[in-house]
């Protein structure tokens, strides 16, 4: 089997388990959709690290923690979060912002990275929104949205195409998870 086969399969099979671990949040499927979440995590890690997505590939090791984390806080009975304030969430964002440059800087000086302020951008801002999704509350699927429509074109432009079309059903969940009342899946 060629190298830009087994790519392709990993790519897909990163897919379907985040696409799992996606649908089965939604679906309050917890915590047997974390360990979905750990495998995708996984395999996209590798996937990134060779295209050059050094951030992203970092975050997805975040990414399989935090699928432990929410196993257990799960699995120990955890519930939804109150709603958090306008001015936690602007904290949040001022964080976030000011992480995206730093690491930007970073990547851009240090490494060969393609992209590195949208790879920088992805990778703060998804720690915040897993942070938040992770401990239940509702406002994640906000972040989730620009997270996700930046990363199509992330993952477009560095050829990970089923990577892209899996944010773009992300998109789609997350608006789905957001308006809960429309039900789109």
């Amino acid at each position: 089997m060629s190298k830009a086969i087994q790519t392709k399969l990993i790519e897909a099979l990163a897919v379907v388990f985040s696409l799992a671990y996606t649908w089965m949040y939604l679906k309050g499927e917890l915590p047997e959709g974390y360990i979905f979440a750990g495998l995708g995590a996984g395999l996209f890690a590798f996937l990134c690290w060779k295209r050059k997505i050094y951030a992203e590939s970092a975050l997805q090791f975040f990414y399989i923690g935090m699928a432990v984390y929410g196993y257990n806080l799960v699995s120990e009975g955890g519930t939804p979060a109150d709603q958090i304030s306008l001015y936690t969430h602007a904290i949040w964002l001022s964080i976030a912002t000011l992480g995206t440059v730093l690491l930007g800087l970073f990547l851009k000086h240090s490494t060969d990275a393609e992209m590195p302020y949208l790879d920088a951008l992805t990778t703060i801002f998804s720690l915040v929104a897993t942070w938040l999704m992770i401990n239940l509350v509702h406002e994640n699927w906000i972040y989730w949205i620009v997270i996700d429509t930046v990363s199509i074109y992330l993952y477009a432009k560095r050829g990970l195409k089923l990577g892209s079309v899996l944010f773009a059903l992300y998109l789609l969940l997350a608006l789905d998870g957001y308006f809960e009342a429309i039900q789109i899946f």
